[in-house]
C-alpha cells in the first residue's frame, strides 16, 4: 500500500532530487515489484530500500505536464495525488487565513499562532483561482506584519506581539500597557505577510505576497471544556 512521498512536488527541469515513496507491504511479500513511471520521469540508477521505503532519485524531463500525479506499486495499491509537477510558483497561501493569538505571561498562558505559505501553481489552464489549481506545499517566504486599519491612528501592530522567521507568532504580555493610550491592552488585529523567496529566473517582477488576518485578543480567563480529568 502506498501511503504518499517524501516530497509533495517536483519542478520541471530540476534534477536528482530524492524522493521516498512511503509504503506498508505484507510481511509474505517479497522484496521488490514494479515501479509505474508516468510521463517525464526519468529514474536514475540510485535507489536504496528498506521495510518502510522506497527511495528513488528522480530527474524531470522537460515534457513533463503540470499535474498531481499518483504513486502506485500495483493497480490496487496506489496514492492518488501524492505528487505534484509543476514548472513554477504561481501565486501563495498563508494558512490559516484567520488566526488567533491570547496575550498572556504574567498571569495567564500565552496562546501562540503558526502561520504557513503554500505555494500555487496556476495548472494545466494557466490561470490561478480555477478548480485545476495545484497546491505545490511550504515554500521559503519573508514574513512580516502590517497594520490591519480599522480606525484611525491604528497602531495594533506596534503592542501585540512579534512575527519570526518561522511564521510563529508571538503575542505580548497580558494586563494593561501603560505606554499604549488609554492604557490599553496589548490586544487588536493585524496582518500577517508572506512574501516568497525564490531564485527562479520564471519568477515574476513583483514579488509573490500573501496575506492572513491575524486577531490577538485577551487570554482564555476560564476553561469552559475540559476533559474528566481536569474536573
Amino acid at each position: 500500500m502506498v501511503f504518499g512521498a517524501s516530497v509533495t512536488a517536483l519542478k520541471i527541469g530540476s534534477s536528482a532530487q530524492a524522493v521516498k515513496i512511503l509504503r506498508r507491504e505484507p510481511s509474505s511479500r517479497a522484496e521488490g515489484g514494479g515501479h509505474r513511471d508516468r510521463p517525464g520521469c526519468q529514474g536514475l540508477a540510485h535507489r536504496q530500500r528498506d521495510a518502510g521505503r522506497d527511495c528513488r532519485g528522480r530527474r524531470r524531463r522537460g515534457r513533463a505536464r503540470r499535474s498531481a500525479r499518483e504513486t502506485r506499486r500495483s493497480a490496487a495499491r496506489s496514492s492518488r495525488r501524492a505528487l505534484v509537477v509543476y514548472d513554477k510558483i504561481d501565486g501563495l497561501k498563508v494558512v490559516p487565513q484567520a488566526g488567533m493569538a491570547r496575550v498572556g505571561g504574567n498571569v495567564f498562558p500565552k496562546q501562540l499562532q503558526q502561520f504557513e505559505a503554500i505555494g500555487i501553481s496556476s495548472g494545466p489552464d494557466g490561470k490561478l483561482g480555477t478548480a485545476d489549481d495545484l497546491e505545490l506545499g511550504l515554500v521559503p517566504v519573508k514574513w512580516s506584519v502590517e497594520e490591519f486599519t480599522a480606525t484611525f491612528g491604528d497602531d495594533d501592530m506596534q503592542y501585540v506581539g512579534t512575527l519570526d522567521e518561522r511564521g510563529l507568532f508571538t503575542p505580548n504580555v497580558d494586563g494593561p500597557n501603560p505606554k499604549r493610550a488609554g492604557n490599553r491592552n496589548n490586544v487588536g488585529d493585524v496582518w500577517v505577510v508572506a512574501e516568497l523567496i525564490s531564485a527562479d529566473p520564471k519568477r515574476p517582477p513583483t514579488p509573490l505576497r500573501a496575506r492572513a488576518q491575524l486577531l490577538v485578543t485577551v487570554p482564555l480567563y476560564m476553561a469552559w471544556f475540559q476533559d474528566e480529568g481536569g474536573r
